[in-house]
């Protein structure tokens, strides 16, 4: 048995929308077999509705939690001290940012954010709030900002706590808290499902897939990746929507 983890913006899907040519090479995989996670930056409320059908498992929060069904597999939330460090650290740069939790995320920031933040949403998940101590267990953060230069602002004032994935030319952006990651997720995941790590692959694009990238046996970077992602990528498939999941499955002949 295989391990093939992918992310989703960007690598399995455009918003909740997957290739057709990925939800065929999805279903021949599991069918072959093989187990597929998801492996992304969103909560887990998110995936469950939106990608529960494509995959085995997740790995959500940018590796901050792994479920299979109803068994945890990973759990490792946001201290509540560092959850105020960040808060407050942003706060001195200003935009809005959402504490993502099992069931909720909370926001505090600007107003023009909380329109953006929540509306990815489904509906009744963020609520507003700013003490951390009224928040359950976080695992998981997204910002807003006015412009690049704002967010080039967030990056550095939080610059060796956390890490920022831009979301293309959206002004939001996911938010890795280091320590704990996509790549850490995954190989405890292989750990426990009894997978040697020769037998995982991941699929990415994205700056906070560089750590599942390099974790994993086989690295896999999309065609339309950042450059950082395809230097250390194994392998290069093609974009998206040019059938780049199905082809880097053929690649490997998984199948």
């Amino acid at each position: 048995m295989n391990l093939v983890f992918f992310d989703i913006d960007g690598t399995l899907a455009i918003r909740t929308d997957v290739p057709q040519s990925a939800q065929k090479a999805l279903k021949i995989l599991r069918a072959n077999g093989d187990k597929v996670f998801i492996c992304t930056g969103r909560n887990p409320a998110y995936v469950r509705k939106n990608f529960s059908e494509y995959a085995d498992g997740f790995i959500c929060s940018n590796g901050r939690m792994a479920f299979m069904g109803d068994e945890i597999l990973y759990d490792h939330p946001i201290s509540k001290e560092q959850v105020a460090y960040i808060a407050q650290t942003l706060s001195g740069v200003g935009g809005g940012w959402l504490f993502n939790g099992t069931e909720h995320g909370y926001y505090d920031g600007e107003e023009e954010g909380w329109e953006v933040l929540s509306n990815v949403q489904h509906g009744g998940y963020a609520l507003k709030e700013a003490d951390p101590q009224k928040m359950d267990n976080i695992y998981a953060l997204d910002v807003w900002f006015h412009s690049k230069e704002q967010r080039l602002e967030m990056e550095k004032a939080l610059e060796g706590v956390c890490l920022l994935n831009p979301h293309g030319p959206h002004p939001t952006a996911d938010v890795t808290v280091l320590g704990i990651d996509k790549g850490t997720a995954l190989v405890h995941v292989a750990e426990k499902l009894g997978v040697p790590l020769d037998q995982t692959y991941a699929f990415g694009d994205g700056v906070n897939d560089l750590c599942m990238i390099e974790a994993a046996g086989h690295g896999v970077a999309m065609g339309n990746a950042v450059d950082l992602l395809k230097q250390k990528a194994e392998f290069i498939t093609t974009p998206i929507l040019e059938d780049g999941v199905w082809n880097g499955l053929s690649h490997y002949n998984l199948i």
